[in-house]
């Protein structure tokens, strides 16, 4: 969720301008304890476009993981379930043996079904898991498998975080970005930026469903930075499976304050996400004063607390903050839309509008000039100087 700044001396972030580095895989699960020998599990695609889903099995609940998507795809085309056993499906959860010998006689049958349905996308069978791009349904639930392939224990997370400070970890529900998501219009024009992504799970679900130009999550501590990688992984190969379209993604570990992230943030985003229920003050100031102040025209930053003031107008005493630049409105919000708290936690969206200082002191201006005209005086600016360089 968050930046490390709280509760500490403010350090100046490094000036070293060196490219971001993805963050490194996770080799150590701690919360699993069977020895699985890195077995390969396989499932062929019946999926038009779908590739083969290959999973090592790195830790246990991966088998039962792969045990429900063979469950979901032989429900759905229940002549794929022939040669299996009676009642497979019933089965609260297999040993890791049994689901085994399942993917190997779905893989006999599925790859010569899905050869008779190469080129069509099968919508009449499949209905929205037919279709090449991710509804709300899709997207949550293909990022749902993701994110438990990668994270095997979420409450093994808080143990990696500060209690309720900036570096609390707290996730936002994927039904609550999709409320954003659809209020906002976000979509394939748009670059998203997560500032403090945790694990990275809605960097993947926005850009399954608004199929963003690019999404990015960049995310401070390391272990969640780590999960966010793994969980990018699973992504990839689970939206290949099913045959999904989505925009391009990537997780970095690293501080979002480091001026190496400039361009992406001041720059290149559109829509910038931070989760800044639990940021301390320390950190929202230089969050304002860092990057807020120097965002391009138009962008849109979405937070859990606002930066501006909702529905409040510039006053002369409050021309240098954020508010005199920008404007905020609430979104739509949900109870059980973040993880702490099963209550309604409020969403707010600031647009950057740097005119709006100008409409102001121009509004000023006319309080105390009933004549001022600012298109006649920057006209008669103009002849000014173009009689002076002639």
């Amino acid at each position: 969720m968050s930046e490390a700044d709280a509760g500490a001396k403010e350090e100046e972030p490094s000036k070293e301008e060196e490219k971001p580095v993805p963050a490194k895989q996770l080799d150590d699960r701690r919360s699993m304890s069977m020895d699985t020998n890195d077995e390969l599990l396989a499932l062929h695609s019946v999926y038009y476009n779908g590739k083969a889903l290959r999973l090592q099995v790195t830790s246990p609940h991966i088998y039962y993981i792969v045990f429900r998507i063979l469950r979901k795809v032989c429900n759905a085309i229940p002549a794929l379930a022939v040669g299996l056993p009676l009642n497979w499906d019933k089965i609260e959860k297999p040993d890791n043996n049994a689901v085994v010998s399942l993917t190997k006689q779905y893989n006999r049958v599925a790859k010569p079904f899905a050869t008779n349905w190469s080129g069509s996308y099968n919508t009449d069978v499949l209905h929205e898991w037919g279709e090449p791009n991710c509804n709300k349904l899709v997207a949550t639930e293909i990022t749902g498998y993701a994110y438990e392939c990668a994270v095997p224990r979420p409450a093994d997370l808080n143990h990696y975080y500060k209690s309720f400070t900036s570096e609390t970890y707290g996730e936002t529900n994927l039904e609550q970005m999709a409320s954003i998501i659809d209020e906002l219009k976000i979509g394939s024009h748009d670059v998203f930026v997560d500032l403090g992504s945790g694990i990275g799970q809605l960097v993947c679900f926005t850009a399954a469903l608004a199929k963003c130009k690019k999404c990015v999550g960049i995310e401070l501590s390391p272990t969640p930075a780590n999960y966010a990688s793994n969980l990018g992984d699973y992504f990839k190969k689970l939206m290949s499976f099913f045959g999904k379209n989505c925009g391009k993604y990537e997780h970095i570990q690293g501080d979002f304050l480091n001026p190496k992230f400039k361009k992406l943030i001041c720059e290149e985003a559109t829509i910038i996400f931070i989760n800044n229920f639990a940021f301390s003050p320390d950190l929202m100031f230089r969050i304002t004063n860092e990057l807020l102040q120097e965002l391009k025209n138009g962008t849109r930053i979405i937070t859990t607390k606002p930066f501006g003031a909702h529905k409040k107008g510039i006053t002369y005493r409050s021309t240098s903050d954020i508010n005199a630049i920008s404007q905020t409105i609430e979104l739509k919000s949900m109870e059980s839309g973040v993880s702490w708290t099963a209550k309604e936690v409020k969403f707010y969206c600031t647009t950057m509008d740097h005119a709006k200082l100008i409409r102001y002191y121009e509004e000023e201006q006319r309080k105390k000039d009933p004549n001022y005209n600012p298109v006649r005086e920057e006209s008669e600016f103009l002849i000014v100087m173009v009689l002076f360089v002639n």
